[in-house]
């Protein structure tokens, strides 16, 4: 038989007995649950008729008193004796086999013969004895007692018979727990029975045939499977033990072939392998020479650009320093002019009328008062041009091109004095603040002119994204924040923080790559960053880090030591000039 068939059938069996037995259960608790609560709902019925029959026959008996006093209640007793037989036909209907309703029934005529006896002797003898109303009411009484004895034993019975119900139920409830107990046992039996002669030879049998497959992949070609089901699996086996014969004779055509295979294989791989070796030593010099090519055409830049800002310096500094070395000379003449002319008038009051014309012309006054005023702007101007001469000169070193101890705070003011006129504010935007916090620190040794390089692209470059914060997002206070501090007292930090835009991981582990840049094209070569790193790692033995995430500025961070060790560098100048040679 199929495995589908065995399934199906078993499944089938299975199901039939669950419904059965669930059903019986179900029908069976229903029928009992129906049938106890007939008795109690029956019972609670005869109990709440028995109180009722007792509260009639209360006001029954108070208005029957009422009566032999009064006399005036004749239509409310009839009322009550309609009543209280009312509520006792329907206890004798909810408990017809109780034997205390005939006897209520007897001692309620006998009241209600002897309300109408009461009722006739008022009639006949309004003002009756009191010894005759004695005996009235212990009359009355007596038949009230009697009632209320038999009402509460059928009380009391019934009470009982709601116990011995609720019994029931709990009796039913427990058998119908074992019957589910029962049918639970029933199904994992036969769940039980389902896997041992169903589920059991298939899992044996896929067993079987898993270990073949694995045999055969480890590369047992003379294994054979032994299932026996007469089924599926069965004819899987046969089929399965063809396959792997066929198998075996291909494997031993495949094992020749294989062997020729392999030799041209291991051929091409030696082949493949020293061309992709030769293709990557290329590849790397290549690279390597555009990236020293890049780096001769900025330095050759940046040298052209020194000599030239050099050249500029001096052929400005020499009429600059004539010109303010003169103004001191010419503010003394024109002051002993002015006070000549003063005392001129004091000795001519009355000078002529060309003069007196010629003073008004000129006006004296005005010119005495504003001369000195030009004199003194001109002054400042001529200090302005000198310092900004300086700073040119400072910033070149050209005459500083070997390692020397110098101020690193002259070096970044010199940047700073140099790129003044993209700081300061302007009629269409706001400047950049710059917030310096200098500690004292000791001169160190260093090539000022390549540190000073590093100074102007790093502090450029955060000009450039503080610029393009301000006119594509709006940003407002742009600041560039400049602080050193001498660690360990061998190194001196420079730490570079502006309040721009960050940038991502991904283009801060770029950021020193050569040739690497987030400019548009055209306005950045890419090789700012990488010559900083190589200036301050390889020329200074310094380090250099880069602390950004977007939307919270970025902050760089140079680390050159006090003293340099002059063999290393010695031997990097010369493996340099062995380079460009």
């Amino acid at each position: 038989m199929k495995i589908f068939n065995k399934f199906i059938l078993s499944s089938a069996l299975f199901a039939g007995l669950i419904a059965a037995g669930l059903t019986g259960s179900s029908l069976w608790r229903n029928k009992v649950t129906t049938n106890i609560n007939f008795k109690l709902e029956n019972t609670v019925q005869a109990i709440e008729a028995a109180l009722r029959l007792e509260i009639v026959l209360k006001n029954e008996i108070d208005t029957l008193k009422d009566d032999v006093l009064i006399d005036n209640n004749k239509s409310k007793i009839k009322e009550h004796h309609k009543e209280f037989e009312i509520q006792l036909q329907r206890l004798e209907t909810l408990l017809p086999d109780a034997k205390e309703i005939q006897d209520i029934r007897r001692r309620h005529q006998f009241l209600v013969r002897l309300s109408k006896e009461i009722i006739k002797s008022n009639e006949a003898s309004p003002n009756a004895d009191l010894n005759d109303l004695k005996q009235d009411f212990r009359a009355i009484n007596s038949f009230a007692k009697d009632i209320e004895l038999f009402l509460g034993d059928l009380t009391d019975r019934n009470h009982k018979k709601i116990i011995i119900v609720q019994e029931e139920m709990d009796k039913a409830h427990e058998t119908y727990q074992r019957v589910t107990y029962a049918i639970i046992i029933a199904i994992v039996l036969i769940f039980i029975s389902q896997f041992f002669l169903i589920m059991l030879p298939l899992i044996n049998s896929l067993d079987k045939l898993q270990k073949g497959a694995s045999a055969i992949a480890a590369g047992k070609l003379d294994y054979r499977l032994k299932i026996h089901t007469k089924d599926e699996l069965e004819q899987v086996a046969n089929e399965f033990n063809l396959m792997t014969e066929k198998l075996a004779e291909s494997y031993s055509e495949i094992i020749e072939r294989s062997g020729e295979l392999l030799k041209l294989n291991r051929n091409l791989k030696n082949e493949i392998s020293d061309r992709t070796q030769a293709q990557a030593e290329l590849q790397a010099t290549l690279d390597e020479l555009k990236n020293t090519q890049a780096q001769l055409i900025q330095t050759e830049k940046m040298s052209s650009l020194g000599q030239m800002v050099a050249g500029v310096a001096h052929e400005i500094n020499n009429p600059v320093s004539f010109v303010y070395g003169n103004i001191n000379h010419v503010n003394d003449y024109i002051t002993d002019i002015l006070e000549l002319i003063e005392l001129y008038q004091q000795e001519l009051p009355s000078p002529g009328e060309d003069i007196e014309e010629k003073l008004e012309d000129m006006e004296l006054d005005f010119v005495k008062e504003d001369l000195p005023k030009i004199l003194t702007s001109m002054k400042m101007g001529a200090t302005r041009i000198r310092e900004i001469v300086l700073s040119l000169r400072n910033f070149s070193r050209l005459d500083e091109a070997d390692m020397k101890e110098v101020d690193i705070h002259e070096g970044i003011e010199s940047t700073l004095l140099i790129l003044q006129n993209r700081l300061k504010s302007k009629p269409n935007r706001t400047g950049i603040e710059i917030t310096k916090n200098y500690n004292n620190l000791p001169k160190i040794e260093c090539y000022p002119g390549q540190l000073n390089q590093t100074f102007m692209n790093i502090i450029s470059n955060a000009i450039d994204v503080l610029e393009e914060g301000r006119d594509k997002l709006g940003m407002q206070n742009p600041q560039i924040s400049i602080h050193t501090e001498l660690i360990n007292n061998k190194t001196i930090a420079v730490r570079i923080v502006d309040n721009g835009m960050g940038m991502t991981e991904e283009v801060k582990n770029k950021l020193f790559d050569p040739f690497f840049t987030t400019k548009p094209v055209g306005k950045g070569t890419g090789l700012g960053l990488s010559i900083t790193y190589q200036i301050i790692v390889d020329k200074h033995q310094g380090k250099l880090y880069c602390i950004s995430e977007p939307g919270k500025g970025t902050e760089f961070i140079i680390e050159i030591p006090q003293h340099q060790k002059r063999e290393s560098n010695e031997v990097m100048e010369s493996e340099e000039l062995g380079v460009m040679s």
